[in-house]
């Protein structure tokens, strides 16, 4: 240990360094008994003093060689950097504590014959950072011995050393050296002069090389294929040979730590260990590495440590390559049975091909292979592709349902090829509409006559009929599924005529569904699941077709489900896009060998209600709805994934047909879409700041602040409020509106309606807002028009629509948007106004296509209301952006509130 200045210390130089009343007053302190608890360290000296009133006061006294750099006391007078008397108290204390220990020990150690370094050093704690190194050593045995001989020898053979002190005081005293320390202390015993050092006829022979071994880690690949690391050493490059390289192992009982090695009676320095390789020489990591240990390796461990000079490896591990998830490159596909096939997947990773079978015989293990000198990851969920389509392994290949495979096969990298016997590419070609379907039998009981992409629509149906699967005709409005939907059912009623079928549809449309069997299947038995004695209709014979509404099934479910139905036909399907919904819930639970949905607009809102649709048809085929947010609702709406979005569309095509009207119909006279803008009235501009102002800057600062969530409910509800007011104050004034409270849309309206009344043309004006339509209804009374309206709670649907089509004198049809824009025909109009603007544009464009479709024989124009520098222009712009969606995976339009990002919802809230 190295001597610091409070090794010698005097109470003299105690009196030089403080006053002379400081000094006299430490004095009667440490004379008193005042000082307790000395610690010393070997640099830091402390102790407690005990001042006046049992106050008590800690000493801190650093030194560092010849200089006390540092004193400190927790009292007044010490905290402005002078010494105290508690100051001066402790380092007299100190030089007497000192003496005493100095005493004692050099008493022991004379009488003493054998020790060892731990003797000379008893002052250091087993938790000491400090150690002593050979010139310590040597310096103590000095102090305390002074003049004497040393007798060298090595202790049982080595390679510790033990020293023989011969002094006039002491005829012989034996000393051990540490093993680490000895060959430091042996190097210096070696410069002592010939007369103070005597060495054995064993040490004489001792070698002290000065050229290290230097620590290399070798890696390579062993006989059995496993990576295998070897710790060295190696002589470090000289002008002269001094030993071949050993390895770490066989050193292990000849190592001294990890800096010396003994061995063939010689001492010999080891280079330090460099970071990276030290956990394999001292086996904290394994040497040899297997399967997913190599690979682990490989990915993690190899790069940090090609960064080292240290590190050898060999040529043939540097060309191991590590590869992960194979790709399905090709996959045999054969007929098993009717609703079964033999799937038998090829891999392929990097220039490795790998078969099911080496697949399946390594999942159990370890999820690793070998191929050739690489290695190959097998991740664990490589066999979910197959689950997912219901795959069983069986005699080494899978055996898949055909709908399964559909999945699948849509889901496999597009880059794997596909071998199929013939039948199954038949079977495949069909599906993917590539060679058109068998025709679809003739049905004698339709009274119509099928246009050719109705009789085509037709024949798909049937094919899916004769493969036991369902689907989704998502024709565009106005194309007629309605016939196409009969068809099928009639086809059915002729191969199997005692098996009743089941259409439910919106109430506005059930006499629509009425009306279109009486006229073109008179014969067929059809009956109304409605009204007050609904339930007697099926106490006995189910006529052939029961028609019902949604709000009825969710009602009398039970009821309906006693029946064993072949077909059940969901018009307007996107009514169950909510899965949560009781009435959603209600439908899927009936019975029934096959179901068709009918929708325009298969998505509005969200792809789980296209999910929720194939859930009633094909349950279990698009996963559970956690499952399919994750693999594609989430990917696809929230990030953009482009791939996802072609893998979804693949999923659905084939149990999924629409056309629309601009590729089947070109006999279909023009609609032309007019967008008319208007602004506010000055009293709407005052009432519109206003309702910002007081409600709006709230949700605009919460809707700024990112930890906030987004209040849908209230930021909907004052969206609501502002298009209200721009419909008409009336519409937010709750009847307090004067009189000559006017809207700068309804000057804008009047002009248009006097103008196309002018020229003859009936009119269809929709609507979301009932309070508006009532506007509209007395302002044409005030004009003497007639006219007919349509809304949620109209019990005569069919009279009322019937009336305007054929009643000449009947001009004017008001709808809401809800109830007008499902499944009815208004072809008598030519001219179309949106009032207001849905926040959905399929919405819109399915109220438009009740007067837009097969039996519309004048040009259809089209008007669209918007009020400049309000909100509805920016809905405008954003759901013409926002209409995406359904256009890349229904090919329709899509466009919903809860998809504006904050800034856009701050834009509307904006004025």
């Amino acid at each position: 240990m190295s001597n610091t200045i409070l090794d010698s210390i005097t109470p003299e130089y105690v009196r030089s360094i403080s006053n002379n009343d400081v000094y006299n007053r430490g004095f009667s302190y440490y004379r008193s008994g005042c000082v307790r608890h000395v610690k010393y360290d070997g640099v830091l000296l402390k102790a407690e003093v005990k001042g006046n009133e049992s106050a008590s006061y800690s000493v801190f006294i650093l030194a560092d060689g010849n200089e006390i750099f540092e004193m400190d006391c927790e009292c007044f007078y010490a905290s402005d950097g002078e010494i105290c008397k508690h100051i001066v108290a402790t380092l007299l204390k100190w030089i007497e504590q000192r003496k005493k220990t100095q005493d004692k020990r050099q008493l022991s150690l004379r009488q003493k014959t054998f020790f060892d370094q731990d003797d000379i050093f008893p002052q250091i704690g087993p938790f000491s950072s400090y150690q002593p190194g050979p010139a310590d050593i040597l310096s103590e045995i000095f102090s305390d011995f002074g003049h004497f001989n040393i007798k060298v020898d090595l202790l049982n053979g080595g390679p510790q050393l033990e020293l023989k002190l011969v002094s006039g005081q002491c005829s012989e005293t034996v000393l051990h050296i540490s093993a680490e320390k000895s060959p430091h202390v042996f190097e210096k015993l070696t410069r002592f002069p010939g007369n103070t050092v005597e060495l054995s006829e064993k040490a004489r022979k001792v070698k002290l090389y000065k050229n290290p071994l230097v620590p290399y880690l070798h890696a390579d690949i062993n006989t059995e294929g496993h990576i295998e690391l070897s710790p060295v050493l190696k002589p470090k490059s000289s002008g002269k040979k001094e030993g071949q390289a050993v390895r770490w192992e066989q050193l292990d009982g000849n190592r001294i730590g990890e800096q010396w090695v003994w061995q063939n009676n010689s001492y010999r320095p080891i280079e330090s260990i460099p970071y990276p390789l030290k956990p394999y020489f001292n086996k904290q990591k394994p040497l040899v590495y297997k399967e997913k240990a190599a690979i682990d390796f490989l990915k993690l461990d190899l790069e940090p440590l090609l960064n080292d000079a240290s590190f050898q490896p060999s040529e043939q591990l540097q060309c191991v390559k590590v590869h992960v998830k194979p790709d399905v490159s090709h996959v045999q596909v054969e007929s098993c049975d009717n609703d079964w096939l033999w799937l038998d997947p090829t891999y392929t990773v990097g220039r490795h091909t790998i078969t099911l079978s080496d697949i399946l015989s390594c999942i159990d293990k370890s999820h690793c292979m070998r191929k050739g000198s690489d290695y190959i990851e097998i991740p664990k969920d490589i066999m979910e592709l197959w689950q997912r389509g219901n795959g069983v392994i069986e005699n080494g290949r899978i055996k898949m349902p055909k709908l399964g495979y559909l999945r699948t096969r849509a889901e496999c990298d597009k880059k794997a090829k596909v071998t199929a016997c013939h039948e199954t590419q038949k079977f495949l070609a069909n599906f993917d509409r590539i060679t058109p379907p068998q025709p679809a039998p003739a049905v004698s009981s339709y009274k119509g006559e099928l246009r050719v992409y109705q009789q085509s629509g037709y024949d798909w149906l049937w094919f899916l009929h004769t493969n036991n699967f369902n689907g989704i005709l998502a024709d565009e409005m106005g194309l007629g599924k309605t016939h196409q939907a009969m068809m099928i059912i009639l086809s059915a009623l002729q191969n199997e005529p005692n098996v009743p079928n089941l259409v439910v549809c919106p109430t506005s449309v059930l006499d629509h569904w009425k009306s279109k069997f009486q006229t073109y299947a008179p014969e067929l038995q059809v009956a109304l699941f409605y009204g007050k004695e609904r339930n007697t209709l099926l106490s006995c014979n189910t006529p052939s077709v029961v028609l019902t509404t949604y709000s009825i099934l969710s009602r009398d479910a039970e009821v309906l489900n006693k029946v064993s139905w072949n077909y059940i036909v969901l018009d307007e399907a996107q009514k169950i896009k909510n899965h949560k919904t009781q009435m959603c819930k209600a439908t899927k639970f009936l019975n029934s060998r096959r179901r068709l949905a009918l929708t325009g607009t298969p998505i509005e809102n969200r792809l789980t209600e296209l999910w929720s649709i194939f859930d009633f048809l094909m349950p279990g085929y698009l996963g559970s709805v956690d499952d399919f947010r994750k693999r594609y609702e989430n990917p696809i709406t929230k990030y953009q994934d482009n791939e996802k979005r072609e893998i979804l569309k693949k999923i659905i095509h084939p149990f999924k047909l629409r056309r629309l009207k601009k590729d089947v119909l070109t006999e279909l006279p023009p609609k032309t879409e007019e967008k008319r803008y208007c602004t506010l009235a000055p009293a709407q501009v005052v009432m519109y700041k206003d309702i910002i102002s007081e409600r709006g800057s709230k949700l605009i600062a919460k809707l700024k602040d990112e930890s906030q969530p987004v209040e849908y409910i209230h930021i909907f509800a004052l969206l609501t409020k502002l298009k209200r007011l721009c419909d008409h104050p009336k519409l937010v004034l709750n009847g307090n509106s004067p009189k000559e409270a006017t809207s700068g849309k309804f000057e804008l309206f009047k002009e248009i309606m006097e103008e196309t009344l002018e020229s003859g043309e009936k009119v269809v004006v929709f609507s979301q807002y009932l309070e508006m339509l009532d506007i509209i209804g007395d302002w044409l009374n005030g004009i003497d028009v007639r006219y007919e309206t349509l809304r949620g709670s109209t019990t005569n649907r069919g009279k009322v629509v019937e009336r305007f089509q054929n009643d000449p004198d009947c001009n004017v049809f008001l709808g809401s948007l809800m109830a007008g824009g499902l499944g009815i025909d208004l072809t008598s109009a030519s001219v179309v106004i949106h009032y207001d603007r849905w926040w959905n544009a399929a919405r819109e464009d399915q109220a438009t296509d009740r007067v837009h479709r097969i039996g519309q024989t004048r040009g259809v124009q089209v008007f669209k209301l918007i009020t400049r520098g309000t909100l509805e222009e920016k809905i405008d712009a954003m759901i013409t952006t926002k209409a995406t969606l359904m256009n890349s995976v229904v090919e329709s339009d899509d466009a919903v509130f809860k998809t504006f990002s904050r800034k856009e919802l701050i834009e509307l809230l904006t004025f």
